[in-house]
């Protein structure tokens, strides 16, 4: 198990599954988008922050503020948190079954892509 220091108090880190997934979603918290160029990062952590706690958004702001005040800072919170679950086994499996799935649109020729029409169609 992983833990991580939230404003002087450790937290075991819950192991990530799917069920905590959706839960997380629920909470504003997307693990499946994560490559998306306009990620909340705050709102991902408050998100993380209160599924970590076991407590509420509002509870998880708090302690987040008071991190900050105390001399911590959002990026280094992100950073241990995106480790810890980078590190779980949900996502180590996730990463081992991904494979680019080859449709047969995948194989146009890329005019035939501009004009939006199929190899057949000529």
């Amino acid at each position: 198990m992983k833990y991580i220091e939230i404003n002087g108090k450790e937290y075991e880190v819950p192991e990530l599954d799917f069920d905590a997934v959706c839960e997380l979603e629920e909470n504003g918290v997307n693990l499946l988008n994560l490559d998306r160029k306009n990620m909340k990062v705050a709102s991902m952590v408050r998100g993380l922050v209160a599924w970590i706690m076991r407590s509420d958004t509002a509870t998880a702001s708090k302690e987040i503020e008071a991190h900050i005040a105390g001399g911590g800072n959002i990026g280094e919170l992100f950073a241990a948190i995106n480790e810890a679950l980078t590190e779980s086994r949900f996502f180590k499996r996730s990463g081992e079954n991904q494979k680019v799935k080859k449709y047969p649109q995948d194989h146009q020729r890329k005019s035939d892509r501009r004009n939006n029409t199929h190899p057949s169609q000529n």
